[in-house]
């Protein structure tokens, strides 16, 4: 399994402005081969972090992900928006 957790602190004001196309990716991502999850979370300790939880069954299927077209285009629309962003990869501790 591969598993990222990608935290985007938003420009204030601009978190709904990347949430209205969120869906839209969420969607498509889902629907990508080896897609195990994709979901998106507000922070409550901070109205301007968004939190993006993915899912896949290895690198391969995110590497597909990272070169569709829907990925390319939500990225550099969100980009835009962003103070900061940190991409983490995790694993299941044991």
């Amino acid at each position: 399994m591969y598993k990222f957790i990608i935290t985007i602190d938003c420009l204030p004001g601009t978190r709904e402005t990347i949430l209205s196309r969120a869906p839209e990716a969420q969607s498509a991502t889902r629907a990508e081969p080896g897609c195990l999850a994709y979901d998106f979370y507000t922070c409550t300790d901070n109205p301007d972090r968004l939190v993006f939880v993915e899912t896949w069954v290895d690198q391969a299927a995110h590497d597909f992900h990272m070169a569709q077209q829907h990925t390319k285009d939500f990225i550099a629309f969100h980009e835009q928006f962003h103070s900061n962003l940190v991409f983490e990869t995790i694993n299941i501790a044991s």
